[in-house]
This record gives C-alpha cells, sequence and structure tokens, in this order.
C-alpha cells in the first residue's frame, strides 16, 4: 500500500494551518511540480509571515541553490541554522554545492553534519559516498552507498542507481593478491 503525498496526509490531520505555513505547504507542492517560481514566490510570502521558523529559510535555501543562486541560498542556509541548528537540509545543501564546486572534502563534511542530525536520510550516504569516492576512498565509498541502499525502500525507484554506484565503487578496490605459499 502506497502513502498518500504530504500534502494530501496534512489535510487529514486535522491540525488547522497558519497563513505562513500555508504558504510554506504550497510552496513545496508547487516544488513538487518544478514550478520553482512560484515556489520561490510562496517561501518569500511564508518568511515574510513569520520569519522565525528555520524550515522557511532553508526550504528556500534549496531551492535557490537548485537555481544556481549559491549566494543566496548560503545565506538562507546560514540564518537557518542560526535559527534552529538541527536544520539537516541546510547542512545538506551546502554539502551539495560543495560538491558541484569540486571541494569534495567539504562536501563529506557539510554531509556527515546532516547524517548526524538525520542518519536515516539515504540520500545524505548516497552523496557523500559519491565525494568519498571522488576523493579516492573508495572503501569508504561502498561503505556509505551500502548503508543507503539499506536505507532505501524495496520499491524505491533510487535502488537502480544506488546499485550501479556501488558496483563502480566495489569495482574500483583493488583486489589483494592471494598470499605465496
Amino acid at each position: 500500500m502506497s502513502q498518500r503525498p504530504w500534502y494530501k496526509r496534512l489535510g487529514a490531520t486535522g491540525r488547522r494551518l497558519g497563513e505562513a505555513d500555508r504558504y510554506y505547504e504550497r510552496g513545496l507542492y508547487y516544488y513538487t511540480k518544478d514550478k520553482l517560481d512560484l515556489a520561490l514566490a510562496d517561501l518569500d510570502e511564508a518568511i515574510l509571515r513569520d520569519p522565525k521558523r528555520a524550515e522557511f529559510y532553508v526550504a528556500r535555501g534549496f531551492m535557490a541553490l537548485q537555481s544556481g543562486w549559491n549566494d543566496d541560498a548560503e545565506a538562507d542556509f546560514a540564518y537557518g541554522l542560526k535559527l534552529d541548528p538541527a536544520q539537516w537540509l541546510a547542512h545538506y545543501g551546502r554539502g551539495m554545492r560543495a560538491f558541484q564546486e569540486g571541494n569534495h572534502a567539504r562536501a563529506v563534511d557539510q554531509f556527515s553534519r546532516a547524517q548526524r542530525v538525520a542518519p536515516d536520510r539515504p540520500e545524505i550516504y548516497f552523496h557523500r559516498a559519491v565525494a568519498f569516492f571522488e576523493m579516492g576512498n573508495a572503501e569508504q565509498a561502498v561503505l556509505d552507498m551500502e548503508f543507503s541502499l539499506k536505507l532505501l525502500p524495496p520499491n524505491d525507484r533510487r535502488r537502480a542507481q544506488t546499485e550501479a554506484w556501488l558496483k563502480i565503487f566495489r569495482g574500483a578496490i583493488p583486489t589483494k593478491p592471494a598470499p605465496q605459499a
């Protein structure tokens, strides 16, 4: 049985959303529909109505990062973490930026920070594994990718990609010659 989307489950909780939350939720919905301009506009409105909610800044930062607005993304991540240091998505976003810029050591550091806050998120281990691999550490890449695979549900569409990367990482580990008798 598949679970209903988050935006349908939210209404079933019976809690009444404030105006800021309604903008935030609609912004996330637009994001899932690849309507980034509408998503960002709604997150701006959510922030105007409740400027102390860290998750609003972090979500907007992640969307800004995907739009290539790295400085805006960093500003939102930094402010979101100032409001709430447990915002794993901010560390994850910083890791993605560092990876895109070729700074794999910083990417590993940021993904590790995200992992400490949210140890059950397979995407963190997946991307950290790729960063480790880019740094030449295939053994650690294999460990992280195996753990990412364990966290993914059996029918998750990301499993095929994870298994393909895992095969590449395992193939990069030199085999030890058999001991001579």
